[in-house]
């Protein structure tokens, strides 16, 4: 596990439900790695609710273990698109935060 930095995953193509498996595969790597992880989606081209279902069991997973999981910057525009049409930015959404708070 590293120290205090921060690493970085890259998900990049498609991160949809086609491939869930490979992209949770890669969110318990990084939550059993390191201590801060931050996304980078501004590669992502396909994007779906399921998703935002990973990345927010993930973000529950890294906090119940004392780890922080961020985004490096704003969501992509493939994410940012899903996340918009299912009305999950709006404040009143308990995770509003997590999609729009980034180092």
């Amino acid at each position: 596990m590293t120290g205090s930095s921060t690493f970085t995953l890259a998900l990049t193509g498609d991160i949809s439900v086609k491939s869930a498996q490979d992209l949770l595969g890669r969110l318990k790597e990084a939550i059993s790695e390191h201590s801060a992880i931050a996304l980078d989606t501004k590669d992502v081209t396909q994007a779906d609710v399921t998703t935002v279902q990973t990345l927010l069991a993930a973000r529950a997973k890294a906090q119940a273990l004392g780890k922080t999981l961020t985004f490096k910057g704003p969501p992509g525009a493939k994410l940012q698109s899903v996340l918009e049409g299912a009305g999950l930015l709006n404040d009143g959404q308990p995770a509003a935060g997590f999609w729009t708070a980034h180092i």
